[in-house]
Formats: C-alpha cells, sequence, structure tokens
C-alpha cells in the first residue's frame, strides 16, 4: 500500500511538472518584427533590430544595435532602453502581444538624427 502511494505521488508530481512547463512555453515566444514608418517598411530602422522579440505574459521585449535609443513611448508611456556595453545593445521591454502590431515613439540620439520616430513594430 505505502509503495502504490508513493508511486502515484511521484507520477502526480511529474504530470504537475510537465503541465507547468508546457504552459511556460505556450505563453513565451520569439517573434520576427520590422519596424514601418508613415505605413511602410522602414529599412533604415528596421536595420538596428538585433534579433526576435520575446514576448511573454503580456510584455514584449526587444533589442537593438547600438546606444542611440534611450527611450520608447507606447500608448504615450515612457519606458527606458537598458543599453550593455559589453554587448553593444539597447534593450526595452514594455506592454504588448503578438496579436497586433504596436504603434510607438522611439526616441533617437545619433547627432544631426536626434528626434523622436513615430513608428509601428509590425510582426511578421
Amino acid at each position: 500500500m505505502k509503495q502504490t502511494f508513493k508511486k502515484s505521488m511521484v507520477a502526480m508530481l511529474m504530470a504537475v511538472v510537465l503541465v507547468m512547463v508546457m504552459a511556460t512555453s505556450a505563453f513565451a515566444s520569439s517573434e520576427s518584427y520590422q519596424f514601418y514608418y508613415q505605413d511602410e517598411y522602414h529599412a533604415h530602422s528596421s536595420s538596428y533590430i538585433a534579433g526576435p522579440a520575446d514576448v511573454d505574459g503580456g510584455n514584449v521585449t526587444i533589442t537593438l544595435t547600438g546606444n542611440y535609443f534611450p527611450e520608447i513611448k507606447v500608448s504615450g508611456i515612457s519606458y527606458y532602453g537598458s543599453y550593455s556595453s559589453t554587448t553593444g545593445l539597447t534593450t526595452f521591454t514594455f506592454p504588448g502581444t503578438a496579436s497586433a502590431d504596436i504603434p510607438l515613439d522611439l526616441n533617437v540620439v545619433a547627432g544631426p538624427h536626434s528626434a523622436w520616430y513615430s513608428l509601428t513594430l509590425t510582426w511578421i
């Protein structure tokens, strides 16, 4: 009787762990994207995209190359970039999902090109 209880308990714990792993992977994903400017694909701004976005739990994390992007505004709320001098990448996390494109304003600080740019993060 004791042995049967241990086996069923181990089986149940393994099932719970499996369900949790599957649930986590169902909500987190890497998604490719590009930037649109004035409703058209914008090759220059898209060239700074360092890789796919991580979409997890209602948040989107994007990584851009360089230290030119201190801030993004999504729905009028500011999100500040985290720059790593080791990798040369700036990372932003803000609310969103991969079910809809995300309009945003990107602050670019790069000499004469310094300005706010209204872009759309478009999923591909």
